[in-house]
This record gives structure tokens, C-alpha cells and sequence, in this order.
């Protein structure tokens, strides 16, 4: 009861805090955008709800902010409000990043060390936001890769991606050369700007030079996939989330060389708990049917420790077909991110330190479930930088003492099985 009582009060003095605003419900008179440059400002005022006409809501201009960081283009947006005329102007500011950007990617894993190459994305065609890259990556392995992304418009229930990707690598887990091809198509609905859901196909295919690695004894395995996937996101920033939840369930049923299911729950929570502070708290859970070796390829299967799943420990210091990671962050920013000038260009950066303890499992079925499990925790920094989203240094103990360099989310690089 005292803590029913208690988120009365928060939310009472919440809704009393918001009723302050000075300009909630005048009347919007106009909008004002600059900062423009390939993108039409008609398609910009269509994303917010702030428009001529409707009443003024600091709540809904905090809504549009994150609209616009979504359409993956700007590097930095701000919305401001002013009494004008017994009315209320909006000014929306923002500074457009490169629409096509040749760059250097960079890959770093635990598995195959560093491997960089030339990249090219495209962030907007026709002066509307779209996503496409094409990259190739060699060093540690060799990369070829095409990716594509629709926007997320506030006026457009349909969504779709593609991926396609065709890599050559030792596998060091398993001791062999791997020759793969990658396909994954995903077409679905929005149901609100929050929910959204879809169909999944996968194609995989994997070549080997060492006999007994495939279940096909040609040494080459195909893979076909059906199934579907359900997200929720709620995060304020997509570069740099702070607050909000991003959660997927995902399920395969695969087919061809092998017969066998899939399901992911993928559960990501941006807490702020001060100024300049967040915690940061993911989990993953992976469960397949079938026997490993049998049904499920080795080659799939999951392997704990390394900068990506369990820091403080080596690489493949846990395996199996099914996994249970689970991490724990603090951030402190110390170095807000901010758009900057290079050579006439925009660009955008910025520095967190973090604090961070990670456990997790990795088996083949129940017995092992509890012997499985190890944890790790450390201390790292957080650079954000444009169009890789984070570069982790991170000195973890676990096992032992461990630097380690990690690109991308660590939640997102375990999602993507990034060994």
C-alpha cells in the first residue's frame, strides 16, 4: 500500500510539473525548420505531431525529437517553442549528416581479430530518408556485404529489410574453412510507432574444406528458414539511447540440411538515474531443439566469453546449442555528443565511461544448464562516432584480466552472433 501511495505522489507531482509548462495547450501558429539540405521539409513537418493549428505539448515535441532521430539522417535536432502573437512558433533545428558517405568499416572479433574495408552508405534518396549500404571487409576475413533498411515514418505502417552477405573465414571454434552465404528478409506492420511485427526468410549456406563439419557429407549445408518476429521500442534516441526499452521475440523453424526451431527473446532496458547517467540492463535468451551435431550444426552453436558475451574471459570458454546472456551497465557521459565540421562536413561524437558485470550460460540441455553459467565484470569507455554508433574499450576480470575492443552495442553484437 505505501508504495501504491508513493507512485500516486510521483505521478501526481508528474502531471502537476507538465501542467507548468507555460506554453502547453496555445495554439501552434507556425512551424519553422532549418538546417536542411537534402531532405524536403515538407517530409520533415509530415513526422511531427507539432503542427499549425493543434495545441502546443512539450510532450508531443519531445515525441517529434525522437521522430526525427529515427530517420537515421540528422546528426543533431533540437525543438524549441516561443510565444508568438498569443500563439506559440516551434523552431526545428537540425544538421544533416552526409547523404552518401564513403568510409572505412572496421571489424573487430574475438575470433578473427581486425578486418577493415571500404564502405558506401546511402541515407536518403529523392529527399526522403533511406537506408542501403554495400561493404567488404578483409583481414581477419573476407566480407561482402549489402544492407537494406526502410525508414521509420510516422505515416507509413509497412516496414522491410534486407540483408545479404557472403563471407570467407577460419572458423577457430571449429577448425576449418568456411565459405558462407547469409540472406535475411524481414517484411511486416507497424501496429503503433512502438509495436511492430513481420515474417521472417533466412537462407543460409555454409562450405567446408574438412570433412565431418557439415551434416551434409558433401561438406556443404543448406538452410531454410520461416518464421516471424515481434519488437517494442520505446527508446528516445537511436545513436544514444538514454531512456526506453528496445524487446524482440523472434521464432525459425529451419529446414534442408537439417531440421530444427529457434527462439530468441532479446530484452534491452535504457534506465537514466541522474544526470548524465544510465543504466544500461540487457538480456538474451537463445533455445533450440534437435541435438547438436545431429539436427543443429556445431558451426551454429554458442560459444561464452570474449568482448561480446561474457567479458573477463576467453573466447569459447563456454559452448552449446542454447545461451543465457545477461549484462548490467552504468554510464556516465563525459562528453555529451554534439555535431561538428570536418573539412566542410558533418560529423557528430561523443565519450561515456562505464562500469559493467556481465553472466551468462551456454548448453546443450538441462543438465548442463547450471554448470554452464560464468560472469565477468570490468571497466570501459564508450566512444560514440557516426555511422559505427560505439567503439568499447573495455579491462574486464573474470578468468583472468582482459582488454578488449569491441564495435557496435555489446547487446547488439551478441544478438548477431559477433564471436
Amino acid at each position: 500500500m505505501k508504495h501504491l501511495l508513493l507512485a500516486i505522489v510521483l505521478v501526481c507531482g508528474s502531471a502537476s510539473v507538465f501542467a507548468q509548462e507555460p506554453l502547453d495547450g496555445r495554439t501552434i501558429t507556425v512551424v519553422r525548420v532549418s538546417g536542411l539540405n537534402h531532405i524536403d521539409e515538407p517530409f520533415v513537418l509530415a513526422q511531427l505531431e507539432s503542427a499549425p493549428g493543434r495545441p502546443f505539448s512539450r510532450a508531443a515535441a519531445d515525441r517529434d525529437r525522437v521522430r526525427l532521430d529515427r530517420l537515421g539522417v540528422f546528426g543533431e535536432i533540437s525543438l524549441t517553442a516561443r510565444a508568438l502573437d498569443g500563439g506559440v512558433q516551434v523552431d526545428v533545428a537540425v544538421t544533416e549528416t552526409l547523404r552518401i558517405l564513403p568510409t572505412l568499416a572496421v571489424a573487430v572479433t574475438d575470433e578473427n581479430g581486425a578486418s577493415a574495408g571500404p564502405a558506401v552508405r546511402l541515407l536518403s534518396i529523392g529527399g526522403r530518408p533511406q537506408e542501403m549500404s554495400v561493404t567488404a571487409r578483409f583481414g581477419g576475413e573476407t566480407l561482402v556485404e549489402f544492407n537494406e533498411v526502410s525508414p521509420l515514418l510516422r505515416d507509413r505502417r509497412l516496414w522491410h529489410s534486407a540483408k545479404v552477405s557472403g563471407r570467407d573465414r577460419f572458423n577457430k571454434l571449429d577448425q576449418f574453412d568456411e565459405l558462407s552465404l547469409d540472406l535475411d528478409a524481414r517484411i511486416g506492420l507497424r501496429a503503433s510507432e512502438q509495436w511492430k511485427t513481420g515474417a521472417i526468410v533466412q537462407v543460409y549456406r555454409v562450405g567446408s574444406n574438412q570433412d565431418g563439419i557439415t551434416l551434409s557429407p558433401d561438406n556443404r549445408d543448406t538452410f531454410v528458414s520461416f518464421g516471424g518476429v515481434v519488437e517494442y521500442d520505446t527508446r528516445d534516441s537511436w545513436k544514444e539511447p538514454a531512456r526506453g526499452w528496445w524487446n524482440s521475440v523472434d521464432a525459425l523453424w529451419r529446414t534442408g540440411s537439417g531440421q530444427y526451431a529457434t527462439l530468441d527473446v532479446d530484452l534491452r532496458r535504457f534506465q537514466p538515474v541522474a544526470t548524465r547517467q544510465t543504466i544500461v540492463a540487457t538480456t538474451l535468451l537463445t533455445l533450440q531443439s534437435g541435438t547438436r551435431g545431429v539436427d543443429v550444426p556445431t558451426y551454429t552453436d554458442f560459444a561464452l566469453g570474449g568482448e561480446n558475451t561474457v567479458r573477463g574471459w576467453d573466447f569459447g570458454a563456454r559452448r552449446g546449442k542454447n545461451q543465457f546472456v545477461n549484462s548490467l551497465e552504468y554510464r556516465y557521459t563525459a562528453v555529451p555528443t554534439r555535431s561538428f565540421r570536418v573539412f566542410g562536413l558533418n560529423f557528430y561524437g561523443g565519450l561515456a565511461v562505464a562500469a559493467f558485470g556481465d553472466f551468462g550460460a551456454a548448453w546443450d540441455d538441462s543438465d548442463g544448464f547450471s554448470d554452464g553459467f560464468i560472469s565477468g565484470g570490468g571497466i570501459g569507455l564508450r566512444l560514440f562516432v557516426p555511422y559505427v554508433n560505439m567503439i568499447r574499450l573495455d579491462l574486464s576480470i573474470g578468468s583472468g584480466v582482459h582488454g578488449q575492443l569491441g564495435i557496435n552495442e555489446k547487446a547488439v553484437s551478441q544478438r548477431n552472433r559477433v564471436r
